[in-house]
């Protein structure tokens, strides 16, 4: 019998959409997130003796700040610029939404603006935990050990889709690892440090005698984070910019921190002695890493730096042990195949002032234009579950927060 042309030409329709997979929703992983300590965080949580001294708010001339061991630490300030009608400060904690403190109101927050999860990072408590490196060693214990537990207490227990990170003591190596496998026990999935202990009283990032913490979180599968902002500030900030111009500069000039920071691990030895322990620069973007790695690998070979134990190239061990994150830009997403896409996370960075949101979904079709579905599964989602061992289904969150953006 003769075949219709009508009948070939649905055939070969039928053929062709079989062949082409359905698109795929990605549900965003953020990497970096941020969760305000609530007033009684610490208060709540530490002994008695020390509720007067703990991470407290305190108002000052129509201003609340974070005050520790009777030194204000920060103003609530920028914290939650993301839900400012004007991107800016909010004076006192009650005027800020409850999204930044409440788990609850942040989901809903993330099911508007297409978030699936969030990696979460603290606030008032600094960025590494410096804002607690004061006071008497009991007094900091206790501080740290009431920010981790109320990251499970009030976030991670909450939903899976909030990951906890860990806050340790940096000054003293067998607090720190006594801590972490308390904080793992308990639900933490990663490690928030700081790019430069020695700056609050701890020995040097480099120095071998925490040598010990790195291998228990090597053993641990847990990730080191070290996010911009957890060393000392790299620049100042001139008198003389209005506030807008001046937090815009700060925000861009932050990332130059994290660049020193991760040419220092490359070079430190570190990966060289745990060479599964995995690092993330966090919240300095990723457009920055190809000079960088080129940089180091031409310094790796003008001074032979194999003679010296080196036994690979800096770029080498960035592929192995370092990720990156993004959030708004195109030109580093353009450079993703020399930085790694195995490397690259995302992040929308909320509530700060840089955050992609309310615009997240908008902002993700922009700059991924172009870029096959499997690197935009990989950076977006499957690279932070990857990492952080998630295995939440995505069945729990509304289909309205996935994102399909199309090659």
């Amino acid at each position: 019998m003769a075949v219709t042309k009508q009948a070939a030409q649905r055939a070969t329709t039928a053929k062709t959409k079989a062949a082409k997979p359905a698109s795929r929703l990605i549900y965003p992983i953020s990497a970096d997130d941020h969760v305000w300590e609530k007033p009684d965080t610490f208060t709540s949580r530490v002994p008695a003796k020390f509720r007067n001294s703990c991470l407290q708010i305190e108002n000052k001339d129509g201003w609340d700040w974070w005050v520790y061991n009777g030194n204000p630490v920060r103003k609530v300030g920028t914290a939650g610029a993301a839900m400012h009608p004007e991107r800016g400060e909010y004076k006192r904690f009650i005027d800020a939404p409850p999204a930044a403190y409440n788990a609850l109101e942040r989901l809903k927050t993330m099911d508007k603006d297409g978030v699936g999860a969030e990696i979460l990072f603290p606030q008032a408590a600094g960025f590494g935990g410096g804002a607690m490196s004061g006071g008497d060693t009991e007094l900091r214990m206790a501080s740290i050990r009431a920010y981790n537990d109320y990251l499970i207490d009030e976030w991670a227990d909450v939903s899976p889709r909030f990951v906890a990170q860990c806050l340790l003591p940096f000054w003293d190596v067998k607090l720190a690892i006594t801590e972490l496998k308390r904080a793992a026990a308990r639900g933490h999935r990663g490690i928030v440090w700081t790019t430069a202990p020695q700056e609050f009283g701890g020995a040097h990032f480099n120095d071998q005698s925490r040598d010990p913490l790195w291998a228990t979180a090597q053993e641990l599968d847990m990730p080191v984070a070290l996010h911009i902002g957890s060393g000392p500030s790299p620049g100042d900030r001139w008198s003389g910019y209005s506030f807008y111009r001046g937090l815009a500069h700060l925000s861009t000039v932050a990332i130059t921190s994290n660049i020193s920071a991760i040419s220092n691990l490359l070079f430190c030895g570190v990966l060289d002695r745990f060479p599964n322990i995995k690092f993330m620069s966090v919240e300095s973007g990723l457009g920055w890493v190809p000079y960088l790695l080129e940089t180091a690998d031409h310094q790796y070979n003008q001074q032979r730096l194999w003679k010296e134990g080196m036994k690979m190239k800096p770029s080498e061990y960035f592929k192995r042990n370092i990720y990156v994150n993004f959030w708004y830009e195109k030109q580093g997403v353009a450079l993703r195949k020399l930085v790694g896409v195995e490397n690259v996370l995302w992040e929308a960075d909320f509530p700060h002032p840089t955050s992609t949101y309310p615009d997240t979904k908008k902002i993700l079709r922009n700059i991924l234009k172009g870029v096959s579905s499997s690197d935009q599964y990989k950076m977006l989602e499957g690279n932070a579950r990857r990492v952080y061992k998630l295995d939440y289904k995505n069945s729990i969150m509304p289909k309205s927060v996935g994102i399909s953006i199309g090659a």
